[in-house]
């Protein structure tokens, strides 16, 4: 057991030590993260209904990773692991809520890291520092030059919100009454993210934030067959007669946006010197009448939104720089959410924070250098009695309901990708040292105690 964590540390301790590949060579970067959109959910990760042209191309000429790992199985968690380089066995927000990052120096995040590389840096759409609050100014107090869209997760229900945040100030939408308008929210953040694009020097660090294809399940005016086929719900969500063909009409648009940033690099001239990363910040969901069987969404994998079976956690992401990825592929380089933090910097040239959980995929994406490995990738999620996860190598160990301690299952995922087969009464003493590294990795949080994480040992299940 001590080797095993010992190995940990050191792999950790190479990853923050690795210098940046040019000091001089300083690429945009974007990372356009979807909400919601399943593994299967693209056509170059085995969709065979939805169209997704633009992400296809990206993929074909760039990486797609096929072993990539949201932060967390819904929202803010999930986006506080990409922000910090924290898993969520450490990140400081590990669920939904009115909760939201500390002011620095706390909660350090990847936007705070960039402008200090000489960046300048944007956010646009569904803010991934806050929760359900309603606060524009800790977006900007977090690292970012620009804002432009919604703080509260609750206003990112909507696809006609009524109102965004321009930095601080508070847009009325005209026309917008939330179940329909004139303003359709992803159209919104893709003419800002445009905007910023064509307006700012290099380098630049762009997050675009999609609310979609989250529900409510509602795709563009015209994007849906036969009609919008909606009417207003008293519930929270939009309700429609066809939510399978809106989620479809909304994957396809989230494709034509990604489509549309590509095309303002273009224009700028700067596609060649831009690395996108496009990914997903969970698995798809089951509401506002949508199930992810409609689309098949979750593709070969188990479960979607708040599973940590794979459906829920592994997530698609691609990598596209003409000018940095040496040898487009595909790759199975097992990463996570908070390895973009540590990835960025050493491709910006910025200083790398110790005691992070993220290790840098930039060798992946160049070829240069050599790629370090997790030891194991640990998530933590307090709904729904409790659950955790965490993989090693190939295997897969998965604990739920742990408030009444819920006994574990074990999964070989090289032979097993679906999770069908429960090997833990095969393998009780890998079970062991498993639950061995969830108890240690785990630390007690002040804004989201939780008695099953929290005392010790929850190994006591075994």
């Amino acid at each position: 057991m001590k080797k095993i964590i010992s190995l940990s540390l050191l792999v950790l301790s190479a990853a923050i030590s690795q210098s940046p590949i040019s000091a001089t060579a300083k690429p945009n970067i974007i990372f356009i993260i979807a909400d919601d959109l399943g593994y299967g959910d693209l056509g170059c990760y085995g969709q065979k209904t939805t169209k997704t042209p633009t992400l296809d191309k990206l993929a074909a000429e760039g990486i797609r990773f096929t072993q990539h790992y949201s932060g967390c199985t819904v929202c803010a968690p999930a986006r506080s692991t990409l922000m910090t380089g924290l898993d969520t066995g450490r990140t400081w927000l590990r669920g939904n809520g009115e909760f939201e990052l500390r002011t620095d120096p706390e909660d350090l995040t990847v936007a705070t890291l960039m402008q200090r590389a000489g960046y300048r840096t944007a956010m646009v759409g569904k803010s991934c520092v806050t929760g359900n609050t309603q606060n524009p100014a800790r977006v900007l107090e977090k690292g970012f030059d620009v804002f432009y869209g919604t703080t509260s997760h609750k206003d990112g229900h909507f696809r006609y919100p009524l109102f965004v945040y321009d930095q601080e100030k508070k847009i009325g939408l005209e026309g917008n009454k939330l179940h329909s308008g004139k303003s359709y929210d992803a159209e919104l953040y893709t003419v800002r993210a445009e905007r910023f694009i064509k307006e700012t020097e290099d380098p630049f660090f762009l997050l675009l934030s999609y609310p979609i294809p989250h529900a409510a399940v509602l795709g563009p005016e015209g994007s849906v067959p036969g009609g919008a086929g909606k009417k207003h719900t008293k519930g929270h969500y939009t309700e429609v007669k066809n939510p399978a063909a809106h989620y479809l009409a909304m994957v396809e648009a989230l494709d034509g946006y990604v489509g549309r940033v590509v095309a303002a690099l273009k224009e700028k001239g700067v596609e060649k010197d831009t690395l996108i990363i496009f990914s997903s910040d969970n698995g798809p969901h089951f509401e506002g009448g949508y199930d992810p069987t409609m689309h098949n969404s979750s593709g070969p994998l188990r479960g979607g939104k708040r599973d940590l079976y794979e459906g829920g956690i592994r997530v698609p992401m691609i990598a596209h720089w003409p000018a940095g990825i040496a040898k487009p592929g595909t790759s199975d380089h097992v990463s996570a959410f908070w390895d973009f933090l540590p990835t960025a910097c050493e491709l910006a040239g910025a200083e790398t924070p110790a005691g992070l959980n993220g290790i840098s995929y930039a060798p992946a994406l160049t070829g240069k250098g050599e790629q370090g490995a997790h030891d194991f990738l640990y998530w933590e999620f307090h709904e729904s009695g409790t659950r955790r996860a965490l993989r090693q190598g190939d295997w897969k160990l998965v604990q739920y309901d742990l408030e009444k301690k819920g006994k574990p299952e074990l999964y070989h995922l090289g032979q097993d990708l679906a999770e069908t087969k429960d090997l833990s009464k095969q393998e009780p003493e890998r079970v062991a040292d498993m639950l061995m590294l969830m108890d240690g990795h785990h630390t007690p949080s002040p804004i989201f105690p939780n008695k099953a994480l929290d005392r010790s040992p929850v190994s006591e299940t075994r």
